[in-house]
């Protein structure tokens, strides 16, 4: 495998010297990085194009690589020049490939160098064992056992283990550094006014500890003081059962415990704590409590904390504000979209009713006018329908002068559907060329309205459908469960 990679690194070097005089086209945007594998790049095209055109051993692969490529871009940008843009195409991937396998077989290099230089196999028969309290590890050898058979085995490495002479010589510095390490925050043995550290283990050190001491009601299992600590201190007597592999041996020192002292905001708070207890015994007959006024020689200055609802208050508004701000805008879109679902709904009646007047010999304007003024005969309605609206409105613009093209044209502007568009240009037709055809087409148009109206209302029909299968499919569930955790329950 490293050979491969270093036979592959060195075809890039030779290529690269190769390329080293090939410009690069300045649409590659090659920067100081990419561009000597840019060149590479271009040589590798002006070698496969020699290929095509001499029909060398490579001609087929050439052609494979350009003409499917140049194919695609033509179809792309017809007006362009594919060819081109097929072979930038390719100095730019293959540069791009070039510098990745490279930065890849170098790097590939200096981590196999250094995963032969980080072994764990010395002097071709030796594995190091990791020290104590740093785990065991296994490594995969490979057993070569002549005449060609090699045995591929996993071995597994055990942390050292130390001899029973070496642990008792590194007992008393053990235990010397136990007793530190147990008093913790305390300057001495002799004065212990803050928790201890009950160790289990050291760093640097193969021994494990379990503790045992003279007095429960002095510390806890973790080493935390007590409450009820004499105020003269009490003499603490401390067991440590050492332990390490064979090796048993028993550590016992005493110390000084005394309460525990507080410090800083601690501190001061218990004297804060214990002064307003002796203001508050002191003024139980009187009509005020009177707070202290000085603790520890420190001046206080008291002040009550008021919670403030403003702040939430101003919150709620705000966001009042914009769910209303925002609530008005999204409610004026679903108007419109509800218009506009309506006007489609009604858009086969329309044209059906135009085709029905005009078939019976009316003008479109009076088939138009007829419409509008059955509408308005309705009085009040019980539900306003925005295209008969809008053509009572394209109705008043007539009567008031505009052309009758004009007031369609409108109409059709307002409306801003594509059906309407389409009707309105039927319309178009019949006042620019007549009435010839019209009725037909109008006709024909009024059969696709129906028609997509029924195939609406089964798309429509299919959707609540869908919408209740999940109601349905928890009934179910539902149901039973009534069913069968009581035949459960009776078991």
């Amino acid at each position: 495998m490293v050979w491969s990679a270093v036979v592959i690194l060195l075809f890039l070097i030779v290529l690269g010297i190769c390329a080293r005089k090939e410009e690069v086209p300045a649409e590659c945007g090659a920067s100081a990085v990419t561009k000597p594998f840019y060149r590479m790049a271009v040589y590798l095209l002006r070698w496969l194009q020699a290929q095509r055109q001499k029909g060398g051993r490579f001609e087929k692969t050439a052609e494979r690589i350009f003409r499917k490529n140049t194919e695609n871009i033509r179809l792309l940008d017809p007006a362009g020049d594919a060819q081109r843009q097929a072979q930038l195409q390719f100095v730019q991937k293959t540069g791009l490939c070039l510098l990745l396998l490279g930065v890849g077989v170098l790097f590939g290099l200096l981590l196999s160098y250094r995963e032969s230089q980080d072994t764990e196999l010395q002097d071709g028969s030796a594995l190091m064992r990791r020290p104590y309290g740093k785990g065991s590890y296994t490594v995969e050898l490979t057993a070569d056992l002549g005449e060609g058979t090699e045995e591929v085995i996993q071995v597994p490495v055990q942390q050292r283990s130390y001899t029973e002479e070496e642990l008792r010589d590194m007992l008393p510095a053990f235990e010397t550094a136990l007793e530190a390490a147990v008093l913790a925050k305390n300057e001495s043995a002799d004065h212990v006014c803050s928790d201890l550290d009950l160790k289990e283990t050291l760093d640097g050190y193969p021994f494990s500890v379990t503790w045992e001491y003279s007095d429960h009601t002095l510390i806890n299992r973790m080493g935390q003081l007590k409450e009820d600590i004499p105020s003269e201190g009490a003499v603490l007597t401390l067991k440590a059962k050492i332990c390490c592999d064979d090796l048993e041996a028993e550590h016992q020192f005493s110390v000084m415990v005394w309460p525990r002292e507080l410090q800083g905001a601690e501190k001061l708070r218990q004297s804060l704590e214990e002064a307003l207890r002796l203001s508050d015994e002191s003024s139980r007959d009187a009509e005020q409590y009177r707070l202290p006024m000085e603790v520890d020689g420190i001046e206080i200055v008291w002040r009550e904390e008021k919670k403030s609802s403003l702040l939430v208050l101003l919150l709620l508004v705000l966001a009042a504000v914009a769910a209303v701000w925002w609530g008005k805008d999204n409610d004026l879109e679903k108007q419109v979209k509800e218009r506009d679902a309506q006007m489609t709904e009604d858009y086969p009646e329309v044209i059906s009713k135009l085709s029905l007047y005009i078939g019976a010999g009316m003008t479109v304007r009076l088939a138009w006018k007829k419409l509008a003024q059955e509408y308005l005969r309705k009085g009040e309605a019980p539900k306003k329908r925005y295209v008969y609206e809008e053509m009572v409105l394209a109705l008043r613009e007539m009567e008031s002068g505009v052309s009758e093209l004009q007031a369609y044209r409108h109409f059709a502007k307002r409306c801003r559907l594509q059906k309407y568009v389409k009707l309105v240009s039927l319309l178009e037709q019949n006042v620019k060329l007549g009435a010839k055809g019209f009725l037909e087409s109008l006709r024909k148009e009024t059969e696709d309205a129906l028609e997509e109206r029924r195939s609406r209302a089964k798309t429509l029909g299919e959707e609540a459908g869908t919408r209740l299968l999940v109601p349905m499919i928890l009934m179910l569930a539902i149901v039973m469960v009534v069913i069968i955790v009581p035949a459960f329950v009776s078991i």
